[in-house]
């Protein structure tokens, strides 16, 4: 009798490990089938209308998707997936305007002509062109794009996050080696994502926001090679006036923000040739 139990029971047991491999094979086939039916789309779209009209298509998919989710968790993941998708199909509608793309900026009557054309035809897709400097162009969603779409169905720490890159995405960053930011908003987007990752301490999004994080505390404090915090070239190296001020300002606003104890290291060892890997090796203590 104990000898049948013991049989009976590895039997449901052997069951049940199979019914959960053969659930997350279905969920891996599942996407994997998502993914290829999205590049057999992008792969017989012939010409670059055909592109942009995939582009919405897939948009408005998603949005019907989104209604039918059974819970946040899963819009979370459809967001993921979206995302990384529409990058790959932003790069080909990208491929297949490089002509008119490399001619942004000619001075050319018909030049101009067919990127204006072109202008009008990505806003009516909700895209834009994204000038990145040095003569180069790409094609991005607007700066809400995302955040419209998943706002109302994904968990608050991807709202959030999402609110947040919508604003930033209104504007470029870095080109030509510079900022293209003023050293006061970068800080400011600094305390926005420590104050992020304090709300949300378990989000799934906290790896990749700290690592922008820590790039952005960089430039912060070193800049870029076009727009430097200090004056290396002289013998005697100083910290520009302007990044004095507005290091007291973020001192004096934010005392216990994580940056401030980077802010006061720097700019008691500025002069130090190794004070990058010196605030690296204090930014990776946190």
């Amino acid at each position: 009798m104990r000898k049948s139990i013991i049989t009976i029971t590895a039997l449901v047991l052997l069951s049940s490990c199979k019914q959960t491999e053969n659930k997350s094979l279905a969920d891996k086939t599942e996407v994997k089938k998502d993914s290829t039916k999205v590049q057999n789309s992008v792969q017989t779209a012939s010409s670059d209308s055909d592109l942009l009209q995939l582009f919405t298509k897939r948009k408005n998919e998603v949005v019907l998707q989104l209604k039918s989710l059974p819970n946040k968790e899963a819009a979370n993941a459809l967001y993921e997936k979206y995302f990384e998708q529409n990058g790959n199909l932003l790069q080909q509608i990208a491929g297949k305007e490089t002509g008119i793309l490399e001619k942004f900026y000619n001075e050319d009557e018909a030049d101009k002509k067919a990127v204006e054309l072109l202008g009008e035809n990505l806003s009516k897709h909700q895209l834009r062109y994204w000038e990145i400097g040095e003569g180069y162009v790409e094609i991005e969603p607007l700066p809400d794009f995302y955040y419209k779409i998943f706002k109302d169905y994904v968990t608050d720490d991807y709202k959030d996050y999402l609110q947040l890159k919508s604003e930033e995405n209104k504007t470029l960053y870095s080109a030509d080696a510079g900022l293209a930011i003023s050293f006061k908003d970068l800080g400011d987007r600094i305390i926005s994502w420590e104050n992020f990752m304090a709300k949300y301490p378990n989000s799934k999004l906290n790896p990749s926001v700290k690592e922008e994080y820590k790039n952005y505390q960089m430039d912060y404090l070193i800049g870029q090679d076009n727009t430097p915090t200090r004056e290396r070239a002289t013998e005697e190296s100083y910290i520009y006036p302007e990044n004095i001020q507005e290091f007291n300002r973020f001192l004096k606003k934010h005392p216990k923000s994580a940056t401030a104890p980077l802010v006061h290291l720097f700019m008691e060892n500025f002069k130090n040739e190794n004070i990058i890997d010196v605030l690296r090796a204090e930014q990776d203590k946190v």
